[in-house]
């Protein structure tokens, strides 16, 4: 049986903007060949968009899951390894994963995502946890590229109001997990370098009921 966060019969709901931040995710051999990877396969990456085709709302550069399989692999056992873990520290109701989905992504000088949530559409709906794992060079060439979460009041899974509850700074081999209907923006990248080596990387995605 799969079950939800949401209440059942429920019209409107708050959902809390608290993510689970965990340090040291992947081991420094496997951390070492992700940040290689990013930075030798600039040529890959192509412009990020949103659902709604909107312009000027996200500003930034990725590549999907197909595009780094074996990376893929990696992130996706230690997400389960901790699956049990994350949902007891968020206090979210445990479900039965059906999809883990997957992209890389580059914040470089400028850069930036405007407050949306992760399931307020037909073809995200069943996303229940989003999870952005950060990585970059050392020592770090950029500022800024915070992650605000908001306190959401949703009305028939779509916000209604929100209230700043979070803000999480990149740490380098670190994870944070959240709820996908919870309100949430990228704080804008300073580079300046404008060096794609530089840029502020993650892999974010989400678990799916």
């Amino acid at each position: 049986m799969t079950i939800s966060h949401q209440p059942t019969g429920a019209t409107s709901y708050m959902v809390r903007g608290n993510g689970l931040v965990i340090n040291d995710f992947l081991p420094q051999e496997k951390y070492a060949e992700v940040l290689d990877f990013a930075v030798t396969h600039q040529q890959t990456f192509r412009a990020s968009k949103t659902v709604t085709q909107e312009s000027e709302y996200r500003k930034s550069s990725l590549i999907f899951s197909f595009d780094f399989p074996q990376i893929y692999e990696w992130m996706k056992t230690a997400i389960l390894a901790h699956f049990p873990r994350i949902c007891h520290q968020l206090g979210h109701e445990y479900f039965l994963i059906t999809e883990i989905e997957m992209q890389m992504t580059a914040h470089n000088d400028g850069n930036f995502y405007k407050m949306h949530n992760d399931s307020g559409s037909a073809d995200t709906c069943t996303r229940e946890l989003t999870y952005v794992y950060y990585f970059y060079q050392e020592p770090r060439q950029f500022s800024g590229g915070d992650l605000r979460l908001y306190d959401t009041v949703l009305q028939n899974k779509q916000p209604i109001s929100q209230t700043p509850a979070q803000l999480v700074t990149p740490q380098n081999n670190s994870i944070v997990f959240f709820d996908s209907d919870c309100q949430h923006e990228v704080l804008p990248v300073v580079c300046p370098s404008q060096m794609f080596a530089h840029s502020r990387f993650t892999i974010n995605g989400w678990l799916r009921v």
